[in-house]
């Protein structure tokens, strides 16, 4: 959880809060709709941030003006001649539209830009207008070095702002409000990344006879059969595993345990509600305790890929066809459609796995991991909200001139990068629509151009299915995959994605035993019982005083 950069830089900022401290003692038109989110506030509506009052403009500012920032630019990202990165497409549509430039102090890639923004973050040298992590985020504001954006958004907000907002429930302006006030613009993560799938070859299936899974026991039903009558040759996988961790992350990735965990309720390396309602660190809890003594079991009786600890590149024994089972998020048709290249018979079919009580259980990403913060004392912070309507109206061809944007040119060359900003449900969204447009029931020339070129490859696959792999590749996920997003799911929150004092100083330390402790349970090398003595060490070795602090950190938020 805690890196070590992301320690030296709290360090830095802490001191920083100290020394302040003792110093101060679609292509929907989104004009039809004017309500959605607000942040908390007592302020009239009509009461301009600048003191003027008069009808706003959520798009353009009534005047000049120019932001500084510093930003993050992949190392691989290329411009056309001629533009540079103060100077380009995204500028200039910012400035037309907007009446806003940003200059940009300085850009940097990889951990050149951490190092940077550490420096000057840690000595206060913050540019008006920039994007930060949580982390970041939160210290900046506990410091006093960021505005209160509270009545920016109730006055600046735009319609198609408010109501992709509105798709995450509340949940992104509350993570960037502290104490009832609105302290940055947050931006919005897609939430399908969150769901663990698992793809089952569905033509082993139908040879053996045998029905899809629907619980653990279907699956180490299903695996067993697999594996007996070497469906995959000799060496048969019934379920791949992770290689670095068993704990779960939030966001979904292949070959990772997060489905099978879910289905008892554990979500090991995250900060959830216990039974009883209590916050408590997921690796310590029962249910996880349950779940590693089904991994052992089914790894013991062979059920799961014995190299799963070492493999470099667990892909490989799906596209080989050696295994019949993997966990994964909605977007693994790139594995599934090498698998198609190397045998055209193989077909797979995607199942969610439930609970005892017959839930799926979801633990949810984040809905918000970026924040737009302006720096305390800049004058025109409504800037900020401007900006940010602009830039996710043009992103969502919501205005004409921004159909004529070249989309092959990295967004991250907007003034403060692309910190992401979409409907929270955006994959079901457009799997609807593409459903829509393949039914008839929408015309394919009124999709948008990403909406288009998905059309486009699904009817071509109508027409001679699996005859061109990469195109399916790219639509697939939007198919059966976001049809499984829409069931009825039980959603689970990490409660704290942050770092405390004693988390930065021990947190390493503690990871390394919970995984040696997972990991030699799963595979053998202990009993199951050790993970009473795993419990018992993290507690007390850095876990208890953790716990203590992410609840007084809660407190006062």
């Amino acid at each position: 959880m805690a890196k070590s950069t992301s320690a030296r830089i709290v360090g830095l900022l802490l001191a920083l809060a100290l020394t302040i401290t003792a110093c101060s003692g679609g292509k929907t038109n989104d004009a039809s709709n004017t309500g959605g989110a607000s942040a908390t506030s007592g302020a009239s509506p009509s009461a301009s941030p600048s003191g003027s009052a008069k009808e706003i403009d959520p798009y353009r500012l009534d005047e000049p003006v120019e932001f500084t920032t510093f930003k993050h630019v992949g190392a691989n990202a290329k411009l056309p001649a001629g533009d540079t990165v103060e100077n380009n497409q995204y500028t200039r549509y910012l400035q037309e539209k907007a009446n806003i430039t940003g200059k940009v102090l300085w850009y940097a890639s990889g951990s050149d830009f951490d190092q940077k923004s550490m420096l000057a973050i840690g000595s206060g040298d913050i540019p008006d207008i920039f994007v930060v992590d949580e982390q970041t985020f939160r210290t900046l504001a506990k410091a006093g070095q960021i505005e209160d954006l509270t009545e920016v958004f109730n006055q600046y907000a735009a319609p198609l702002t408010r109501e992709i907002l509105d798709s995450t429930e509340g949940r992104a302006l509350e993570a960037a409000t502290i104490q009832g006030r609105l302290m940055a613009i947050p931006n919005i993560s897609v939430q399908a990344d969150s769901a663990s799938m698992l793809f089952v070859r569905q033509d082993w299936l139908d040879k053996l006879g045998l029905e899809g899974p629907r619980t653990i026991a279907d699956v180490e039903r299903i695996a067993k059969a697999f594996v007996d009558n070497k469906m995959g040759g000799e060496g048969t996988i019934g379920l791949t595993g992770p290689n670095n961790t068993l704990t779960v992350p939030m966001k979904s990735s292949r070959h990772d345990l997060k489905g099978f965990y879910a289905a008892y309720n554990a979500f090991p390396g995250n900060w959830v509600k216990d039974k009883d309602g209590n916050l408590a660190y997921g690796s310590i809890l029962p249910e996880t305790k349950e779940a590693l003594g089904k991994l052992r079991d089914m790894y013991a009786a062979g059920l799961i890929d014995k190299e799963f600890a070492i493999r470099k590149d667990t892909d490989q024994t799906v596209i080989g066809g050696q295994a019949g089972m993997f966990f994964g998020p909605w977007w693994s048709g790139g594995v599934l459609r090498d698998t198609y290249a190397n045998d055209p018979d193989a077909s797979f079919k995607v199942y969610m796995i439930e609970d005892e009580q017959g839930r799926i259980n979801n633990l949810k990403m984040p809905v918000s991991q970026k924040f737009v913060v302006v720096k305390k004392g800049f004058k025109r912070p409504e800037a900020a909200m401007v900006y940010m309507n602009t830039f996710i109206r043009a992103e969502r061809k919501a205005e004409p001139d921004a159909a004529k944007l070249d989309t092959s040119i990295s967004t991250e060359f907007w003034p403060i990068g692309n910190p992401t900003f979409d409907y929270a449900d955006a994959v079901e969204r457009k799997s609807v629509i593409l459903a829509d447009a393949l039914a008839g029931r929408v015309k394919p020339d009124d999709l948008i151009p990403e909406m288009k070129v998905l059309y486009d490859l699904a009817k071509a696959d109508e027409a001679a299915p699996k005859a061109d792999l990469a195109g399916w590749g790219r639509f697939y996920g939007y198919t059966e995959p976001a049809e499984m997003l829409k069931r009825s799911m039980n959603s689970i929150y990490n409660e704290f994605t942050v770092t405390t004092p004693t988390m930065d100083r021990k947190w390493a330390n503690l990871k390394k035993l919970e995984d040696e402790a997972f990991f030699s349970i799963v595979m053998g090398n202990k009993p199951l019982e050790e993970f009473d003595r795993f419990v018992s060490d993290w507690k007390a070795q850095g876990g208890d005083e953790i716990a203590a602090e992410i609840g007084e950190e809660l407190k006062q938020r």
